[in-house]
């Protein structure tokens, strides 16, 4: 068994501390990387099912200060959530953590990042998958930049594990069954998001003279516009609000911050700007129906949040947006 494997079977049950202090001693920045496993020919049905081919030992994820669903994959890459406030890029400093990669959709606070002694770069990717100009970003990344890495999504479960997986291929040289196997069994990647799976499976990773010779600045900042710009604001107001719902709609100890009527006017102001859009007037009728709708039910759900309003009011009516958009999603997300 290669030592990349035995160490990625060892790093997640580590402490923190314990952590940091492989990294100090372990982690430098070779001149070359082994060419990285070949894709997969074929699946054992799908890319979840074929993900189970390697067995790990059951690992909890670490929840540190702002930080959740934390995996220390190898002394190179951890896998985790979006940073929440200064004290997470505290703990990312502490870990020794040069490169923070951001495949989620909102823009990454990289003066923070900065303060700390960490360098941001931004490369969004779909929840179907990733295109060619992303793995090859993604690769150089990870080639190029100077790790311990920390890749993140939103919750760091499904988007984030993906990107930190073609890493552990193309810089750890771990197998793609070994990628799969971590994915499901450590980071939670759901099983409906097969199109990440199938990527990591077999998607075919540049070479290290195709990253060398691509020409791109790392960006730490790669903002969208329009419908899809639109649809981040979403579902972060739709996260929270639920959140919110599980504790009758009072702010909780994980998000003593947040406040369920703020929330859901952000979320009726997002869905009506992105209905403005030129885009979406191009869309199915079925779209813009739903669309529509929910910006009706995330109004009367504002409405219902007002002081002295039934809690039962309020549940039914977020129970009526969160059907339309699961419907909407079923056909048209991504």
């Amino acid at each position: 068994m290669p030592a990349t494997t035995r160490l990625s079977f060892v790093v997640p049950a580590l402490s923190v501390s314990i952590f940091a202090a492989l990294v100090a001693c372990a982690v430098t920045q070779p001149d070359h990387y082994p060419a990285p496993a070949a894709p997969l020919s074929s699946l054992d049905g799908t890319g979840y099912q074929t993900a189970n081919h390697v067995q790990l030992p059951k690992t909890a994820p670490e929840e540190l200060s702002g930080l959740h669903n934390v995996y220390h994959l190898s002394a190179n890459i951890v896998s985790g959530s979006e940073p929440h406030g200064e004290a997470a890029f505290k703990e990312l400093q502490s870990l020794g953590v040069k490169t923070i990669l951001s495949v989620d959709g909102k823009v990454p606070d990289a003066d923070l990042a900065q303060q700390y002694g960490m360098t941001y770069v931004h490369v969004p990717i779909q929840y179907k998958g990733m295109s060619d100009d992303e793995v090859l970003k993604i690769t150089k990344t990870f080639r190029e930049k100077s790790g311990p890495f920390y890749v993140h999504c939103f919750h760091g479960k499904h988007r984030g594990p993906a990107a930190a997986e073609i890493g552990r291929v193309a810089i750890d040289g771990i197998s793609r069954e070994q990628a799969l196997a971590e994915m499901r069994q450590w980071c939670g990647t759901a099983e409906s998001y097969e199109g990440l799976y199938r990527d990591v499976a077999q998607v075919r990773l540049p070479s290290e003279a195709e990253t060398r010779a691509f020409h791109w600045d790392f960006p730490a900042a790669h903002p969208f516009d329009g419908f899809r710009g639109g649809m981040v604001e979403v579902s972060r107001a739709d996260d929270n609000l639920k959140t919110l719902s599980k504790s009758k709609w009072q702010p909780s100890a994980e998000h003593p911050d947040a406040d369920a009527v703020n929330e859901a006017t952000k979320l009726v102001s997002a869905l009506e700007r992105s209905a403005k859009l030129d885009e979406v007037a191009a869309e199915p009728d079925d779209f813009r129906a739903w669309l529509a709708d929910s910006i009706a039910q995330s109004a009367a759900l504002r409405d219902a949040l007002t002081p002295g309003a039934s809690s039962d009011v309020t549940d039914k009516a977020y129970k009526t947006l969160t059907a339309t958009c699961t419907a909407c999603h079923a056909k048209y997300r991504n």
